[in-house]
């Protein structure tokens, strides 16, 4: 009996730990060209559906390596999701592009996709680099938050992910999302 009622309450608190005590919803996406050129290209993914899951293909114009590519991501909430965005401290600042992937993509992105089955998008891992030139598909996602941080703000959270060479804007993403409490 005793075996029975610990083996319960193991399952239930590793059942709640695995889920975050809130819900992410793909609100929209927006593609941004570069400032002289354009190197990524996320023009054609679009959310789709009750579910907004997230579909389309982006492309890059070529293979990214940190000598030569880096990504920024600013980040602002609208805890009313009205609109009035506020600038957040958990910025990512120009990082060479592997290492921003590598950390980022890889906790955020990666656990939502499946390759071949919802992206052709490589796998990620500590020998990624360059990240790889081509034209890539991303079908019904949408984001698994259990490696997500238990502390996010709710409402509307923007991310504005920004592709450098040099210091020129080669294109990017903004993405919106929206952050809800679970309903019980």
């Amino acid at each position: 009996m005793k075996l029975a009622v610990i083996l319960l309450v193991a399952q239930l608190v590793l059942n709640t730990a695995a889920e975050q005590a809130y819900e992410v919803s793909n609100e929209q996406l927006e593609s941004f060209e570069g400032e002289s050129e354009t190197l990524v290209f996320f023009d054609n993914l679009k959310t789709i559906g009750r579910e907004r899951a997230i579909n389309g293909s982006f492309s890059f114009a070529g293979d990214m390596d940190n000598d030569d590519f880096k990504v920024s991501v600013e980040l602002y909430s609208s805890p009313q999701g009205d609109g009035d965005f506020k600038r957040m401290v958990f910025d990512v600042p120009q990082t060479s592009i592997c290492e921003c992937f590598k950390k980022f993509y890889v906790q955020f992105v990666q656990p939502s996709v499946n390759d071949g089955e919802t992206t052709n998008f490589p796998l990620v891992d500590d020998n990624t680099c360059p990240i790889p030139q081509g034209e890539f598909y991303i079908k019904n996602v949408q984001f698994k938050t259990e490696d997500w941080p238990e502390q996010v703000p709710r409402g509307v959270v923007k991310a504005i992910i920004t592709f450098f060479t040099g210091d020129k804007n080669v294109g990017g993403l903004i993405v919106l999302v929206k952050i809800e409490d679970r309903q019980s």
